[in-house]
């Protein structure tokens, strides 16, 4: 059979159109015998570049087999499946599979004919990737151009058959930035489930990436296989084809398992929402001390995902004890990321005594720290009270988790009793996020530390934020889970964007909210007032 199959893929088809109908008839004999699907690829001169037998699972492990470059397949591919299935078009991870491929026609036909001795058969082309407007259907990945028999469609001109015109390409990626559909599990409240998603946008940009498109599933019966419904997944393979995309992030945390799984359907690269803001805090770290602390939480995050990535990861088999082939490539990542792990846990030890150490050099002196959700304004409020110099502004831009390092600033005013000038420390911590994990959470301890001892914590939020309420549960949720006992007051920022109803809701939230606009200048003079009263006066909300 081996030698059948390799005189199959030697014959030539035409050039330009159609395909050898004997050797088909062939191919059809051998999948029958297989019980199996076999396809050819066939290049822009008719040679055939592949036999594939079994179903078109996953692209990768296609494309790699497919001899050759791009130019030497001449000026598009030829796609040729002999199917057992009765239904033609192409479904589920063969239609994925065929889009990643990208051939300028796909023949597709059965593995026995039917009364007569015709092969029924179908010719398909690109289906038109852009989405529907709303209330109509989406477009499908494969549009059928002619059906009939196979002898009929062996011998038809594609270029002037029947059947509609293709339809456009899949998006190409743009050059330099990656291209990212989000797969989204919405709950019951509508709204909420738009922020989130909305969120999860602004990190995916906070990371250098595009977002392209969102896939939303509202379940209930969640399985620890999936998050997600296979029609969904299949739904998102193929939306992620149209669009162009080349990652696929989650609004969930996935387990090793599940991102094994989705990884396998999609057969694309996905992150999860813990990954997404690793990678970011990755970017972001300008100091060696938050290099330090990201990597240590990026390690946390990896270690219990080796098991299963590729097959230089695979376990062998040994006997009993330690008899066998030696330790395996899996053990050999786990114990060097180990050995990592202990090594950066003792960096961050020290780093920790040193900065109680300066902790202890600043006693006698008001500490006030700057806490929020991220992007709440915390960064341009201490550019604000502390008006630095020119070139040594804490940078402050509109992403999130544009600051990692906590930043501390010396405020300073002059005494209206004419006596020596008031001073204290202003610090700037990095911002805080939904869920965030729990590895960066306690990997950063060491610099949150500086939160925890403040004296006073100006709570930051954005009222220009429709979220603004929930973000202040969040931040006053991971304060109280890092065990802050430091008295709170609530500063509202972007009070000249913000609705008017946001200024009521504030201070039914917290009576003695202070208003403010960081970037407008309003209210700051008020704030530098207050900081500078004595510690009993400061913290009491009348």
């Amino acid at each position: 059979m081996e030698r059948r199959l390799e005189r199959i893929g030697q014959r030539r088809h035409p050039e330009s159109h159609g395909a050898d109908l004997l050797s088909l008839q062939r191919l059809a004999q051998e999948s029958l015998e297989l019980e199996l699907p076999v396809s050819l690829v066939i290049d822009g001169r008719g040679l055939c570049r592949l036999v594939w037998i079994g179903p078109l699972e996953q692209s990768g492990r296609l494309l790699e087999r497919l001899p050759g470059s791009a130019r030497r397949h001449g000026p598009g591919l030829r796609l040729i499946t002999c199917t057992a299935a009765r239904q033609l078009e192409p479904q589920g991870s063969e239609a994925v599979v065929g889009l990643d491929l990208g051939p300028s026609l796909w023949l597709r036909y059965g593995q026995q004919p039917q009364a007569g001795g015709h092969w029924p058969a179908g010719l398909y082309g690109l289906g038109d990737p852009r989405p529907g407007r709303a209330g109509e259907e989406r477009g499908q990945p494969w549009q059928r151009l002619a059906e009939g028999s196979l002898e009929e469609l062996c011998a038809l001109d594609s270029g002037s058959g029947p059947g509609p015109e293709r339809g456009a390409q899949p998006a190409a990626p743009a050059s330099g930035r990656e291209r990212v559909l989000l797969l989204a599990l919405s709950s019951s409240d509508r709204q909420a489930s738009q922020r989130q998603i909305a969120e999860l946008e602004g990190l995916v940009r906070s990371a250098g990436a595009d977002p392209v498109g969102v896939v939303e599933q509202r379940r209930s019966d969640r399985t620890a296989h999936s998050l997600w419904g296979e029609g969904k997944v299949m739904e998102a393979a193929l939306e992620a084809r149209r669009l162009g995309a080349t990652l696929v992030v989650t609004d969930r945390d996935l387990g090793p398992s599940q991102a094994r799984n989705l990884e396998r359907v999609l057969d694309l690269p996905v992150s999860d929402r813990s990954e997404l803001i690793l990678d970011i805090f990755a970017q972001r770290a300008a100091s060696a001390a938050g290099r330090l602390q990201v990597e240590l939480a990026q390690l946390r995050y990896r270690l219990p995902r080796l098991s299963g990535r590729g097959l230089s990861l695979s376990r062998q088999g040994g006997g009993i004890g330690t008899r066998g082939p030696g330790e395996t490539q899996l053990e050999k990542d786990r114990r060097a990321i180990a050995r990592r792990i202990d090594k950066l846990q003792e960096d961050v030890r020290k780093l920790g005594d040193h900065q109680a150490r300066l902790r202890l050099g600043r006693q006698g002196q008001r500490r006030l720290a700057l806490v929020g959700y991220t992007n709440a304004g915390k960064s341009s409020l201490l550019n604000a009270l502390s008006k630095p110099a020119a070139g040594e502004e804490v940078l402050a831009e509109n992403k999130l988790f544009a600051t990692l390092d906590a930043t501390t600033r010396r405020i300073s005013r002059a005494d209206p009793e004419g006596g020596r000038p008031q001073t204290l420390l202003l610090t700037d911590t990095v911002g805080f996020i939904r869920e965030l994990p729990p590895p960066l959470v306690e990997a950063f301890r060491t610099t949150l530390e500086e939160t925890l001892e403040a004296d006073q914590l100006l709570v930051v939020v954005d009222l220009a934020d429709p979220a603004w309420g929930d973000q202040l549960d969040t931040v006053h949720a991971i304060l109280d889970g890092l065990g802050s006992h430091s008295p709170r007051r609530l500063i509202a920022n972007q009070i000249d964007r913000c609705p008017a109803g946001a200024l009521e809701q504030a201070r039914i939230r917290d009576p003695g909210a202070l208003f403010v606009s960081a970037t407008a200048g309003l209210g700051l003079q008020n704030l530098r007032e207050w900081i500078f009263q004595t510690p009993a006066q400061a913290s009491s909300p009348d």
